[in-house]
């Protein structure tokens, strides 16, 4: 094998470590308890009779609850450490210290089953989707400012990729004939996991862009540009292009609060129109999880039949893999905006395919499993395009001062997004049935396709710097 085929390999095995470490957990823990409901209804209802209290439907419905959804408000609670941590102590710290943390509470989480304490299940959930949200953060910084600028897109979506593959195995895992009737197991699967990759972590340097523009250490950046770019790179011609962004900010070496740099974000007509172009990519993102973990619901009420429905989930998950792992191929010979704005489009055609055939079926029944190939194109179209170019394109548009906070208040507004339709979509599909995807999906995303086609830059195979430059012109 040849030295440059082997430094690809030991490249690419280097930025799949640092998606993994992100999303190995997050993705694990947001599925894992979909597919083994019944047995966490049996630990809930055994805890509860080791205390001699009699569990009832209420009971159960309050403690199901606080526990699925604290997920939401951990999760955006943790957003707002994000900026602090990677822009205070570096990317690398703060992705340390969430994963170090996730994996406390992992333990944590093993202990509420053996000790059968459902506050202490809901504690370490609530901690670990915390830090999650870090980890998630810090991985997207990661990605964005250690990749050389022609691969930043393909390692970008490595994000997705594990992200997506962990739903799907947590989805798996969690069946009964597998891990989802040994909820100690299944809880404890993570903890080796969440260990390895903390340690792996302490072995890489520091981004370069943080090294150099934040710490002004050129000797340390140049260095970690030969670790990540290859040493062969030029080095010096990479962190002349980091200065060159550094020159977009200003006053890019005084230490501004976090407060002061989201003030700048919304003050900054560039930096304003960067975190609406964010939200509005974002925007397309909001169905996803409704639609994925509620599909045997939709597929159900369209009469198709329960076990065919049960397995949507499954083939929506795969299909979304799918589409990762091609978006991840072409993402750089096609280029952001034309593959974000393409299957948007496409992703918006399969959720209104999914309204007519809903309501065609009335008329002729066939048409219901019409309904579940609009789900499986909803989901492909979704991992090729939407979901990745969506979460990794603020770390784009934006200088490095200001790219953790522009991450952390687009992400605050998507949550505030998910968590509104997620707890509307089904009381709403009760009412009007599928035309609840139009008003809560399909409107929203055409008006954010409206802002992206007008304004978002292409930057494939583009500095920071210009991009950046682009915007301050527009």
């Amino acid at each position: 094998m040849s030295e440059s085929k082997f430094w690809k390999i030991k490249q690419l095995f280097i930025f799949i470590l640092v998606a993994l470490a992100a999303n190995f957990n997050y993705g694990f823990s947001t599925t894992y308890i979909n597919t083994s409901v019944d047995q966490f209804k049996n630990f809930l209802n055994t805890s509860l009779s080791h205390r001699h209290v009699v569990m009832t439907e209420t009971k159960y419905d309050i403690i199901w609850n606080l526990f699925l959804n604290c997920w939401f408000v951990g999760y955006f609670v943790g957003v707002w450490f994000s900026p602090i941590f990677n822009d205070k102590f570096g990317r690398k710290v703060g992705f340390l210290i969430g994963n170090s943390t996730a994996f406390l509470a992992s333990i944590l989480q093993c202990l509420a089953i053996l000790w059968y304490c459902p506050e202490l299940l809901i504690v370490s959930r609530f901690i670990t989707s915390i830090c999650m949200a870090v980890t998630y953060q810090s991985c997207i910084l990661f990605l964005q400012e250690c990749s050389p600028t022609h691969l930043r897109g393909n390692f970008s979506f490595l994000s997705e990729v594990s992200y997506s593959s962990m739903t799907m195995v947590g989805s798996f895992l969690g069946q009964d004939y597998i891990l989802g009737s040994h909820l100690l197991w299944l809880c404890f699967l993570v903890v080796p996991f969440c260990l390895f990759f903390t340690l792996a972590l302490f072995l890489l340097p520091e981004t370069p862009k943080f090294l150099l523009i934040s710490k002004d250490s050129e000797e340390q950046a140049t260095e970690s540009v030969k670790y990540y770019h290859g040493v062969d790179s030029d080095a010096k011609q990479v962190l002349e292009e980091i200065r060159k962004e550094a020159e977009c900010e200003n006053d890019p070496l005084e230490d501004s609060t976090t407060f002061r740099k989201m003030k700048e974000l919304f003050t900054e007509p560039h930096l304003r129109m960067a975190l609406i172009l964010s939200v509005s990519a974002l925007t397309n993102t909001v169905g996803l999880w409704a639609l994925l973990l509620s599909s045997t619901f939709f597929l159900e009420n369209a009469n198709v039949e329960s076990e065919v429905a049960e397995w949507s989930t499954t083939a929506m998950s795969l299909a979304y893999v799918s589409g990762t792992v091609t978006g991840g191929i072409i993402i750089e010979k096609v280029g952001r905006r034309t593959l974000l704005l393409l299957f948007t489009f496409l992703n918006n055609l399969a959720l209104l395919a999914f309204v007519f055939f809903a309501k065609i079926r009335i008329l002729i029944d066939p048409m219901k499993y019409g309904c579940l190939g609009a789900l499986i194109i909803y989901g492909y179209t979704y991992g090729t395009g939407v979901g990745p170019i969506s979460w990794f394109i603020s770390s784009e548009l934006v200088p490095q001062k200001h790219r953790s906070i522009a991450q952390s208040v687009a992400y605050a507004i998507n949550t505030l997004m998910v968590v509104i339709s997620t707890f509307t979509v089904l009381p709403l599909y009760s009412v009007i049935g599928s035309y609840a995807f139009v008003i809560l999906y399909s409107i929203p995303s055409f008006i954010s396709m409206l802002i992206l086609f007008r304004y978002l830059p292409e930057t494939k195979g583009r500095e920071i710097h210009d991009i950046v430059n682009e915007l301050k012109n527009k």
